[in-house]
């Protein structure tokens, strides 16, 4: 399905959907709500991190990132992310949370498997934040969410899967290469 301008669905009930910020859930139903005396179209998503159902309306569902799980074949380029030298960071505290934040809300799995790979190396050399070690956690759940569902399995094959992944990476490439401010 497509969407257009009059805010037909673009997903079907049932369709496994990922959330840039809340991660994989699936739409449990597509119902009309009259919201401040407003009759619209929504997308009612149970969510698998929180166990949450969270209303999307329809017309809305592009803007804020809303898309399909990535398919199977897409996952092993994700992983590989994983095993890859750690990007630039900023040596800057608040820049660097703000770029690894931005990467997380993008809702690209690829990006959000850079910010897992970065900070999993970065906590090796040096200790994250309270704020940094929050936003890996968010980004680990998001991946292990799309890769349980992409795959069916459980979480605890899917936090292998990427634990074997990050141990891919050698040791000699962990230290992190500073982006100089001026």
């Amino acid at each position: 399905m497509t969407t257009n301008s009059y805010s037909l669905p673009m997903f079907k009930k049932g369709d496994k959907v990922a959330h840039p910020i809340f991660g994989v859930g699936s739409i449990a139903n597509i119902e009309e709500k009259n919201v401040l005396n407003k009759n619209e179209k929504y997308y009612i998503l149970d969510l698998a991190i929180n166990q949450m159902t969270l209303m999307i309306p329809i017309r809305k569902a592009v803007d804020i990132g809303l898309r399909k799980i990535v398919t199977k074949d897409k996952i092993p380029e994700v992983l590989e992310i994983l095993a890859n030298d750690m990007d630039e960071m900023e040596q800057d505290y608040k820049s660097r949370i703000k770029t690894q934040m931005e990467m997380v809300d993008s809702g690209n799995l690829k990006r959000v498997a850079q910010v897992v790979r970065n900070y999993n190396k970065r906590k090796k050399i040096d200790a994250l934040s309270a704020t940094e070690k929050s936003l890996l956690e968010r980004a680990k759940k998001i991946l292990i969410s799309e890769i349980k569902a992409v795959f069916d399995i459980d979480e605890k094959e899917a936090k292998t899967i990427i634990k074997e992944y990050l141990r891919k990476a050698k040791q000699n490439k962990d230290k992190p290469k500073e982006k100089q401010s001026i």
